[in-house]
């Protein structure tokens, strides 16, 4: 694992340095960052985080990559969180999270239907509600169970959603101005990896 890590960091130290004072094309880095924790998560050592790692590679492919498709990425980023959804849901054994599960079905239809917007709008309305709730979800678990483990997933999924909420301002261009445009656009992936290699380290920590 600390080889990993230190993989990872040179690849993050690169790309954020060419983010930064815009030298090239940082995408291949990126992406580069991103199929190595998914090829480490082969492993499936838990196997929701592998699933996850792997489904969070192929939609960096639709959606970084390819940069088209973005139904499927955002399908693909669904299922990561539904996943996420069952390792709180197994951790808790709660049948009242069942909730967390229709919840964001609800959002996702009641803005295709009601509100007239495309199933991309949807899917994400869908995505970024299950998101908020395995969020408030895993910070309650670290809180009663303070173990490495569930402190380290619960930082990399705020890392995470860090990410998904520079990722909403950038496809709003012009909101809040120039300044915390460009700091956006670079720290999304600021916040993307580092959160990443949280929950992936997270499903080799016991205690």
């Amino acid at each position: 694992m600390k080889k990993l890590i230190a993989a990872e960091t040179v690849l993050y130290l690169v790309f954020m340095g060419m983010d930064l004072f815009s030298v090239g094309n940082s995408t291949p880095v990126k992406f580069a960052a991103i199929l190595l924790l998914a090829l480490s998560a082969l492993d499936f050592r838990e196997k929701t985080v592998s699933f996850a790692l792997i489904l969070t590679m192929i939609a960096d492919i639709f959606l970084l990559v390819l940069d088209r498709w973005y139904v499927a990425g955002i399908a693909c980023f669904l299922g990561v969180q539904i996943l996420y959804a069952v390792r709180l849901q197994v951790k808790d054994g709660s049948r009242a999270r069942i909730l967390m599960f229709l919840l964001p079905i609800a959002a996702g239809l009641a803005v295709y239907t009601s509100y007239g917007f495309g199933l991309t709008e949807a899917l994400a309305a869908a995505y970024i509600t299950l998101f908020a709730c395995n969020l408030v979800q895993a910070v309650g678990c670290a809180k009663r169970d303070p173990k490495r483990k569930w402190i380290l997933f619960a930082a990399g999924l705020a890392l995470f959603f860090c990410c998904d909420l520079c990722v909403g301002l950038h496809n709003m261009p012009g909101a809040g101005g120039e300044a915390l445009q460009r700091f956006a656009n670079v720290a999304m992936w600021g916040f993307y990896l580092p959160g990443q290699v949280l929950i992936r380290t997270s499903a080799y920590t016991k205690n």
